[in-house]
């Protein structure tokens, strides 16, 4: 229990970590013939910097999201809330859960949230003691996740050589990635017939 308690304590206080940077990338088009690593340096294309380093955002808001610690062990419920604060933009957004002693990806799906959305979800243990996720939203999610039905976490990925109970006891504990894909924005428009 004091293992609980105090990951409990410690996720409560460094809440969710927010990572904003900037990368961008050049293309160089060919003419048919070799390019060299000299024309290319010559050209300037790839002697300037234009990524900058990731800065930490005090108020967990930014294009990438760690949430630190979710646990499902011992009753316990980790509940989530992504909220797009873009007002003019939508999102498309990657959830991904890692277990806490391998970083092994047990769930990953993608989040289209319009924009000001607001996505919650809530991680559970299972009767068989997998983690679950279940939501009550309406965001649009891929692979879908169905209204209020738990979707088990996948053991897949899993050590081979681990037995069901631990295979399922890995799945209760570990972190969340949440990458910003993409925005969508007013621009975008599809052929609707």
């Amino acid at each position: 229990m004091k293992k609980n308690v105090m990951a409990l304590s410690i996720a409560a206080m460094i809440g969710s970590l927010g990572f904003a940077g900037a990368a961008s990338a050049a293309v160089i088009t060919g003419g048919g013939a070799a390019i060299d690593a000299a024309t290319i340096a010559t050209a300037g294309q790839m002697t300037a910097r234009t990524a900058t380093g990731l800065a930490v955002s005090e108020g967990g808001v930014g294009h990438a999201l760690v949430v630190p610690y979710y646990n499902a062990q011992n009753g316990n419920m980790t509940v989530l809330h992504v909220t797009n604060t873009d007002q003019d933009n939508g999102k498309l957004v990657k959830v991904r859960f890692r277990t806490a002693s391998n970083s092994d990806d047990v769930l990953d799906f993608q989040v289209f949230m319009s924009p000001g959305d607001v996505w919650t979800a809530a991680v559970m243990a299972g009767a068989d003691g997998v983690a679950n996720i279940v939501t009550a939203d309406n965001t649009c999610t891929v692979p879908a996740l169905t209204k209020n039905v738990a979707q088990p976490f996948v053991q897949t990925r899993l050590p081979a050589f681990a037995d069901a109970a631990t295979k399922a006891n890995l799945t209760r504990e570990g972190y969340v990635e949440i990458f910003n894909m993409a925005d969508v924005t007013n621009a975008a428009v599809w052929d609707a017939t």
